[in-house]
């Protein structure tokens, strides 16, 4: 991970003693507060015929709009989604092209998914786990989606930063897709 914030290492600190339920409610207090965000992640999207890897990047605004865009694979270098009020548009050559409703939970949107998910969502599971030998805060969260659907996000926290290392969105039982964050930054309402 490149970057860490201090509102959520300041948020960790507090809540060494916590136990495990107030310890997640405390998270997803912080996370309300979250207004910006720059994030990187490598994407796997799992459809019925094969995985579809992608390393995208994301600027996540909670009063605007958020911006992502891929980096790999290289036929798709540059291609940027926005995103704003759950409508998706395609920008090409510095030209929006509609592209309607998003999905519930795809490439396009599934980092701002993630953050509203962690500050929203209703908590059903949590614990800790060990994630590539660093120790996790485990949560699941039930989410709906924009059709109205169940979207379940699995996301490991550090336990040190709290901030997202892996995600996993299922719906009807079946992970859909996954997220595994290689960078993450952001500015809280605390800090203006």
């Amino acid at each position: 991970m490149k970057k860490t914030i201090m509102p959520l290492l300041v948020c960790a600190a507090l809540l060494c003693g916590c136990g495990g339920g107030e310890k997640t409610l405390a998270v997803q207090e912080q996370y309300r507060t979250v207004r910006t965000a720059d994030m990187e992640a490598e994407v796997v999207s799992h459809t019925a015929t094969d995985d579809r890897r992608f390393v995208l990047t994301c600027q996540y605004d909670t009063e605007g709009q958020s911006i992502t865009t891929v980096k790999e694979p290289q036929e798709l270098k540059g291609l940027t989604a926005v995103l704003v009020d759950g409508q998706l548009s395609l920008k090409s050559n510095g030209q929006l092209l509609p592209a309607g409703a998003a999905t519930d939970i795809c490439p396009a949107n599934c980092l701002p998914y993630l953050l509203g998910a962690l500050a929203e969502g209703y908590l059903t599971e949590q614990g800790a786990e060990t994630l590539e030998d660093v120790p996790c805060l485990r949560m699941a969260l039930d989410t709906t989606g924009h059709s109205g659907a169940a979207v379940r996000c699995a996301v490991w926290l550090d336990q040190e930063t709290l901030i997202p290392r892996y995600a996993e969105f299922s719906q009807d039982g079946q992970v859909v897709l996954t997220a595994r964050m290689t960078a993450f930054s952001c500015t809280t309402a605390t800090e203006e």
